[in-house]
C-alpha cells in the first residue's frame, strides 16, 4: 500500500501534496500532460481505483516518445503504454516476483533503482532519475520504496 502523502512538483512554482491515487490523477488531469489524457482513458475501462495498491508513472516528465503507467493491484501488476503510433495494456495476472532488487544511489538518497523479475519471465526497471525530470525525481524515489515495500 502506498504511504501518504507524497509531495510532487505542479510545475508552477509549487509543491502539491499527494494523498491517493485519485488525487495523483487529479492533479495530472489539472496539469494535462499529454500522453496521461489516453492511458487514464484506458485506466479508466479496465480497472477500478479501489484495486489500485501502487502505481508508477514512467516517462511522464521527459522527452520520451512513450509513456508508460503502471498499476500494482492485489493480483496483478498492469502496464499501459502511450506514443505516437499506438497505446497498449498488458497484464501480469497472479504475478510471481521471482527477484526484486533496489539500489540507492550513494551520493544523493532520492536515486533509486528497482528491478523486478517475475516467474513467468516479464521484467520491470525503475528508475526514478531517468524516469523523470529534476522537479519529480524525490517523488519518484517514493513512488519506488512504496512499490518495492509492497512487493517484497
Amino acid at each position: 500500500m502506498f504511504s501518504f502523502p507524497v509531495e510532487v512538483w505542479c510545475g508552477e512554482g509549487s509543491w502539491v501534496k499527494i494523498n491517493s491515487y485519485q488525487d495523483f490523477k487529479r492533479e495530472m488531469a489539472t496539469i494535462s500532460y499529454g500522453g496521461f489524457t489516453k492511458i487514464l482513458s484506458n485506466i479508466k475501462k479496465y480497472i477500478t481505483d479501489d484495486e489500485v495498491r501502487a502505481f508508477y508513472p514512467k516517462n511522464y516528465f521527459t522527452d520520451s516518445a512513450e509513456v508508460e503507467f503502471f498499476i500494482f493491484t492485489d493480483r496483478s501488476i498492469i502496464r499501459f503504454r502511450q506514443n505516437a503510433k499506438a497505446s497498449d495494456v498488458m497484464y501480469c495476472k497472479d504475478f510471481q516476483v521471482e527477484t526484486l532488487r533496489i539500489i540507492k544511489s550513494n551520493s544523493r538518497q532520492e536515486e533509486i533503482q528497482l528491478e523486478i523479475k517475475l516467474r513467468s519471465g516479464e521484467n520491470f526497471f525503475f528508475d526514478s532519475k531517468t524516469d523523470s525530470n529534476h522537479e519529480w525525481v524525490d517523488s519518484y524515489a517514493k513512488y519506488i520504496e512504496n512499490i518495492f515495500i509492497m512487493l517484497k
